[in-house]
């Protein structure tokens, strides 16, 4: 039997299969009597189309349809379905019969016919003669502005698709004795050969017309007629007297025009063949590059984090130590940069929009820049409008790539001066709006000549090239991802004096209660340490298993390890843990493998199984929704993202220390006292600092405070704070008096 054969019992249990359909979907009658038939779900399937199927038979009526579903190898493919409901003599519905066809190959013929027409689509507004396609049942389905410009036909005849109406219309256009309509009659006589004839028109014109077939593998899909104005050539040739010469000259010219054109299809097919297996070996290979690079990346960021927790740790170790995670955090970023590019061009990228605290993540990004310009010596102004929305819904992770990218380079562009942010929100009403940004720098501005390959891929301005860093990915990824939501990004810019760039995307109104809230500040241990809570870490890389355990250890959580899945089973078994890190590629057994046969356990499928993995691409992440796991954290990863997943999913409550990085010293200090300080330093040493704040020369002020600052603590503490807040008229008042 061709079709493949379910029966469910009125709750939707499967209670039969045929050999068909075990052969189609790999599993076995075992495998699926008494499971749901949405073990074949493919997730590519909309809610509605559901609804309307149980409807529709609950009712008692038949339903027809084709849907996605996925075999147990993960592996996609169509089915044309037919589901009945099986009524009693009461008329009660007791079972559901599905009669199924594997369609897969003819939904993929239908794909590639729709590349085909896009191709041709291409040629035909690319090639100098009028041209037509026609599909086989007469539909008028493509045509170029040069077959519109040489008949001068009304849209409306094209647009209605109407052959009739066509041919109608260049009966009137043309003089032959034989109207055009019959000559399309025997045309379709000889479907699968060449056809070639002369058309003078009513204006004196003279078109030729060719008309190929139009081919999808072996099949016969339409034709397409090209017309060539000849009215010269025709003229000439009446002068000649029907030369023979001349003739075959054309013929010649014909057979080496087709020759060139098949030519040009065979090569056009084999870059497209070639592009395809390109883009799945990059594809490949990338995921390969990014787990190979994550994982060490992990060990460095994990063990760098670990040490800053060391209270005997010399400020300039500190200081060595967060410029290791900065490096480390620098490279991870071109990583992702890369995958994100490759997942763009490949159309695998997806927006996740989620409920956000828009002045949260703003606050965030001001603070983070705020630091970075500060230790340039620039002037940073973060201007949000007072309307701007609190709670929106928006994809957060590529909104703030492209916050990262636009703002880093405008600091790292930018030497003297500054940069300012200006945010506002647009149109916004009750569901929607657009949040608009501006970043303007006072940098080296950029030629306009330069300008249309700013945001071309792997291209360096030469203000970039200049400071001999970066990918040239920045620019190119942001525009991608603004256009992916909704916006797009513009530039203007002057050579010398600086550059503007905008970027707007959509946004939706947010809901309060669905903004998760995350703390920032540094986990010193779990609230309550009455209870135990065991974790299992399963890496078959020593130095990850390190990272993790270190970190469990020292806020309070009780560790063990795995090294490989099925070690992670063994202790699963053994040891019973509240939670299980599972890393995914592993030797011996993968975390995918270990996760499905501990979930198939009563105690497995209550225990929570967190995927902890270098892999960087999305399809990882939803095969571990399908393993029922509960969340996702990529290496490496930050220490707050690992506690904040682990005490949502467990429960659990932190003791916090305040984050240094956010807390802002206050100064208080008596004006006269600041009046007798002054009064003691040299006169010289205040006219130097007079100058300096004159022509806003920060690096010499800071120079002169630490001259003096061991003597002056709480003046120089005084003056470092009027420098970082750009408060020149109070210093200047100050040193004048």
């Amino acid at each position: 039997n061709p079709s493949s054969i379910v029966i469910t019992n009125i709750d939707g249990d499967i209670e039969y299969v045929n050999p068909k359909f075990c052969q189609l979907t790999g599993y076995t009658k075992e495998e699926v009597i008494g499971q749901n038939p949405r073990i074949l779900k493919s997730e590519n399937t909309t809610r509605e189309f559901f609804e309307d199927l149980w409807n529709t038979i609950l009712s008692g009526n038949e339903w027809h349809g084709e849907l996605q579903n996925r075999k147990k190898n993960g592996d996609l493919y169509w089915e044309s379905a037919s589901i009945s409901p099986l009524i009693n003599d009461h008329g009660d519905i007791t079972h559901f019969i599905a009669i199924k066809e594997d369609i897969t190959e003819r939904r993929n013929e239908q794909q590639r016919l729709v590349k085909s027409m896009s191709l041709l689509n291409a040629s035909l507004e690319s090639t100098a003669d009028g041209l037509l396609v026609v599909s086989r049942i007469g539909n008028i389905t493509m045509w170029n502005q040069k077959f519109v410009d040489m008949w001068d036909v009304p849209l409306s005849i094209l647009e209605n698709g109407n052959e009739e109406d066509l041919l109608t219309f260049f009966d009137k256009r043309i003089l032959d004795n034989k109207p055009f309509r019959a000559k399309v009659n025997e045309l379709y006589a000889r479907a699968d050969k060449l056809s070639v004839d002369i058309i003078n028109l009513s204006d004196g014109r003279v078109l030729e017309r060719y008309s190929q077939p139009q081919r999808m593998e072996n099949n016969i899909v339409g034709r397409v007629w090209s017309f060539r104005e000849i009215t010269l050539q025709k003229q000439a040739e009446a002068r000649l007297i029907n030369s023979t010469n001349e003739l075959q000259i054309k013929n010649s010219e014909l057979d080496e025009a087709l020759t060139n054109a098949e030519a040009a299809r065979i090569k056009a097919d084999e870059m497209a063949a070639n592009a395809e297996s390109a883009n799945k070996s990059k594809s490949l290979f990338l995921a390969n590059m990014s787990h190979e690079i994550r994982t060490p990346l992990n060990a460095i960021i994990g063990f760098s984090q670990l040490m800053n927790r060391d209270p005997q740790l010399t400020h300039i170790q500190k200081e060595y130590n967060i410029s290791i995670i900065s490096a480390g955090e620098h490279l991870l970023a071109l990583i992702n940069d890369i995958l994100e590019l490759s997942k763009v061009e490949a159309g695998r990228v997806v927006l996740n929009p989620t409920n956000l605290d828009l002045q949260i993540l703003l606050k965030d990004i001001h603070m983070i820049f705020k630091e970075r310009a500060k230790s340039k010596h620039l002037q940073f102004l973060f201007e949000i409008a007072e309307d701007i929305p609190q709670y929106v819904v928006v994809d957060e992770g590529k909104l703030r790539q492209i916050f990262f990218n636009l703002i880093g380079n405008a600091i790292k562009f930018t030497d003297q001066g500054g940069v300012a942010v200006r945010v506002r929100a647009d149109d916004v009403d009750n569901v929607s709006g657009r949040l608009v940004v501006e970043i303007q720098d006072s940098g080296p501005g950029i030629p306009e000549n330069e300008i249309g390959s700013l945001f071309k891929h792997f291209v360096q301005t030469s203000s970039g090239m200049r400071k001999g860093s970066g990918t040239g990915l920045g620019l190119a990824l942001s525009r991608e991802l603004a256009l992916l939501m909704g916006g797009n990004i513009t530039v203007t810019s002057e050579v010398g004096k600086g550059s503007v760039f905008s970027f707007f995307v959509d946004i939706k109104e947010g809901n309060i209660e669905a903004v998760e809230k995350v703390s920032l500040k540094r986990v010193v241990c779990i609230e309550n340490t009455e209870k135990s809570h065991k974790i299992l870490v399963v890496d078959d890389k020593k130095e990850n298993l390190q990272v993790a355990i270190s970190l469990l250890k020292l806020v309070g959580f009780e560790t063990n390890e795995a090294i490989n899945g099925q070690d992670a089973i063994v202790k699963f078994e053994e040891w019973s843990p509240d939670l299980i890190l599972m890393d995914l590629r592993m030797p011996i057994m993968d975390g995918y493998e270990a996760t499905r046969q501990i979930k198939l356990t009563e105690k497995g499928m209550n225990t929570p199984i967190i995927a902890l993995t270098a892999s960087a691409f999305e399809e990882d992440q939803k095969k571990t929704k399908l393993l029922k796991m509960q969340g996702y954290i990529r290496k490496p990863f930050r220490e707050n993202d690992l506690f904040n997943t682990i005490g949502k999913i467990l429960g659990i409550k932190y003791i916090y220390e305040e984050d240094a990085l956010f807390s802002e010293e206050r100064y208080v200090y008596d004006d006269e006292e600041i009046v007798q300080d002054i009064a003691k330093i040299p006169d010289a040493l205040i006219s130097t600092m007079q100058h300096a704040v004159s022509v806003a020369d920060l690096d010499q002020l800071l120079e002169i405070i630490d001259d003096f600052e061991p003597e002056y603590d709480q003046l120089s503490k005084y003056l470092r704070r009027l420098i970082d807040t750009y408060d020149y008229a109070h210093l200047q008042l100050i040193l004048n008096r």
